[in-house]
């Protein structure tokens, strides 16, 4: 008895390969909005003087892995959000513009907004709604 050639899988594969990509690109997609959200919480916590600080803020793709990164490019802003003591809060900036601290400023301005968000089910949501977005869809 005679095997007969497997019809279709050439396609099947070419078809596997096209879906694992589009799942790739979703879980990218998730992980951006994820980070934007952390992002743009973050920023409404940052002590602002002039804005440099709050205006370093960025989230961006890690090259050749399925991960982004948040975070601020101001020079002094791991000092500042690792400043627990906050010892001048409350005390008039030098330069006239408000004070120190005040009034929505705070140490971990970045990290306490990526705990809230994955802690009240922010950051997974987004990630399901990326997830199951299909070609040509916004995700809800």
């Amino acid at each position: 008895m005679a095997v007969s050639p497997l019809r279709g899988l050439k396609q099947t594969f070419a078809n596997m390969e096209a879906e694992l990509k589009a799942v790739d690109r979703r879980t990218m997609s998730g992980l951006m909005a994820s980070g934007l959200k952390v992002q743009r919480l973050s920023q409404t916590r940052v002590p602002v003087e002039y804005g440099n600080l709050k205006g370093s803020a960025f989230t961006r793709k890690v090259e050749g892995r399925q991960a982004v990164q948040v975070g601020y490019t101001a020079s002094y802003a791991v000092f500042v959000h690792e400043d627990m003591e906050q010892s001048w809060k409350g005390k008039p900036r030098a330069s006239g513009l408000g004070v120190y601290w005040g009034p929505s400023g705070g140490p971990k301005y970045l990290e306490n907004p990526l705990r809230e968000l994955y802690a009240n089910g922010t950051i997974m949501s987004t990630m399901r709604a990326h997830a199951r977005a299909r070609r040509g869809e916004k995700p809800a």
